[in-house]
């Protein structure tokens, strides 16, 4: 194992806690396995029917769980996060399909009774600079039944899907205590707009939160008085003074082509009337709104507007710019979602139970944080030396490969030698071409790492 390769994968597994020594060094070697063959199968990955075997033995070790395997990383997550001002803890769901596949132990059904999976609810904290330092949680499930929304109108949240929310934010605000200096904001999308995840606002709590409103709430007078207004939260938001302006490139998406979008920024704070809870009595919360909406919108486009409700005070215009900039970071987890099932491919791995796909897929969070990683300091730090990265036999080859002649002494930048790599997973890297993307950049580390052997095996190549 590389040098620079070994540095990084034991900072993830140091302190590894599986129950025996064996498990504890095997998976360090297979972090290392998984991470140089992130697209291939596991028998492609392992060198030889033993390594595969001792693959498949560990994620069906009754002792290994996804906690197990994702703690280390979440130590060393934390370390990186305790050199940071603000870090953003970036929760969101995905569905995890595997109805292509035989019914499988453990499975349950997803959007319908016809599809078999479970759900994947991560955590991951990333820079403003949008840089992701690792993941802190990765909560899997698997529905018995699928049930109704009305069924569980009277249902305490504890018991509810949407509990995973408040979870989320919990993790959050469990690191904001151990890292009492960095500036710790839980990020959700619509989905965590819950009343009960507002409460999570008090002095008891470190952590602060941001959520995108999907709610059109009631709101009270002010925090003394009980009479709604005739405003709800929208229209109140929407009558907030405008403090400033935003300019950002917006990605495509199924719905809609990628476009540089302008938006006016307003904020104000409001006190949100409590809803009714069966049982017991919420209080009023006041929170900051921060209302964002598209200036001129494309022809035939709708204009995108967010409305973003958080606990961070919003006393200047820089504050609340910073907000919606803050929000655009979510989609960070939107691209590790997709690192998981196109690039390290967790919708085809063949196990036969729920408990061996649940470790494996942990495993595999580490692997495209670390993807994601690389593909993002490249970009903020495109003057770091890419040995700091990469170890020297990864970087001289990648370096004799794409330009044809022999590497110099000196490594090159981080940004430069991404882009060889990138160019190794297809990227043409033209002038008007974008910074290298996840998909290039996890089939280049491959190749890298495929050329990297070569390079120490056949000596001619360093002639």
């Amino acid at each position: 194992m590389q040098e620079a390769q070994k540095d990084w994968v034991v900072e993830e597994t140091i302190g590894a806690d599986i129950g025996d020594a064996r498990l504890n060094k095997r998976l360090g070697n297979l972090l290392d396995i998984f991470a140089a063959n992130p697209n291939q199968t596991i028998p492609v990955s392992c060198n030889g029917w033993s390594e595969t075997l001792a693959a498949y033995r560990f994620f069906d070790n009754e002792l290994v769980t996804p906690k197990k395997i994702l703690s280390p990383h979440k130590e060393a997550t934390i370390r990186r996060i305790n050199q940071e001002e603000v870090v953003l803890i970036i929760q969101d769901t995905s569905e995890i399909d595997y109805t292509h596949r035989d019914r499988i132990e453990g499975m349950g059904p997803l959007s319908f009774d016809c599809q078999q999976g479970f759900y994947l609810h991560p955590s991951i904290a990333v820079t403003p600079e949008r840089i992701c330092v690792g993941v802190v949680d990765g909560y899997m499930w698997a529905r018995k039944a699928l049930g109704r929304r009305f069924k569980h109108k009277g249902k305490p949240i504890e018991g509810k899907e949407s509990h995973r929310w408040i979870e989320g934010y919990q993790v959050a605000d469990a690191i904001a205590v151990r890292c009492p200096n960095t500036l710790i904001v839980d990020v959700a999308d619509r989905e965590g707009d819950i009343y009960e995840l507002f409460m999570q606002s008090g002095d008891k709590n470190a952590a602060r939160w941001l959520v995108r409103s999907t709610q059109n709430r009631q709101l009270l007078k002010d925090e003394t008085q009980k009479d709604p207004l005739r405003d709800k939260l929208w229209e109140k938001a929407k009558k907030a003074p405008r403090i400033g302006e935003i300019e950002f490139h917006m990605p495509a998406t199924a719905e809609r082509k990628a476009r540089k979008v302008k938006q006016v920024v307003q904020s104000r704070r409001v006190c949100l009337r409590p809803p009714k809870r069966q049982g017991s009595t919420l209080p009023p919360i006041e929170v900051n709104v921060v209302l964002c909406t598209e200036k001129r919108p494309p022809k035939g486009s709708k204009a995108l507007q967010w409305l973003l409700l958080t606990s961070v005070r919003v006393e200047t215009a820089e504050r609340a710019i910073e907000i919606v900039q803050w929000y655009l970071c979510r989609w960070q987890i939107e691209i590790f979602f997709k690192i998981l099932k196109s690039g390290c491919k967790i919708e085809e791995l063949q196990f036969e139970s729920f408990s061996r796909i649940a470790n494996c897929l942990a495993l595999y969070m580490i692997v495209a944080w670390r993807i994601l990683y690389v593909t993002m300091v490249g970009r903020h730090c495109p003057d770091m030396s890419s040995d700091l990265i990469f170890d020297e036999r990864e970087w001289k080859a990648v370096y004799a490969i794409t330009q044809r002649k022999k590497p110099p002494k000196v490594a090159p930048k981080l940004n430069v030698l991404n882009k060889m790599i990138a160019s190794l997973g297809g990227h043409l890297g033209r002038k008007h071409d974008s910074d290298p993307g996840p998909q290039a950049m996890w089939v280049g580390i491959q190749r890298m790492r495929d050329f990297a052997i070569a390079w120490e095996v056949l000596p001619g190549l360093k002639s």
